[in-house]
């Protein structure tokens, strides 16, 4: 290993910080711009975090969620069906 082997892949890895900081910009640019029309940002980064997951993920989530609403109807004092109704 040589100063100049260290300091190449100290560039390199600069480099690639300086592009992740750009592209968290562009990202949080993309939030501001859903929310200025009228998109709730909180909803759609759920959203995207949630299409994102594999199928194993996605039936793990989709079970804990409807956990959550039967937890929550039971905690309420309310039926399924009366929920629905």
């Amino acid at each position: 290993m040589t100063n100049s082997d260290l300091a190449a892949r100290a560039r390199s890895i600069m480099a690639l910080e300086d592009q992740k900081k750009d592209i968290a910009d562009e990202i949080t640019e993309r939030y501001a711009d859903a929310k200025t029309n009228g998109y709730t940002v909180a909803a759609l980064k759920r959203a995207i975090k949630i299409a994102r997951m594999d199928s194993e993920q996605r039936a793990r989530h989709e079970s804990e969620q409807s956990d959550l609403l039967l937890y929550l109807e039971e905690i309420e004092g309310r039926s399924m069906r009366e929920a629905a109704e």
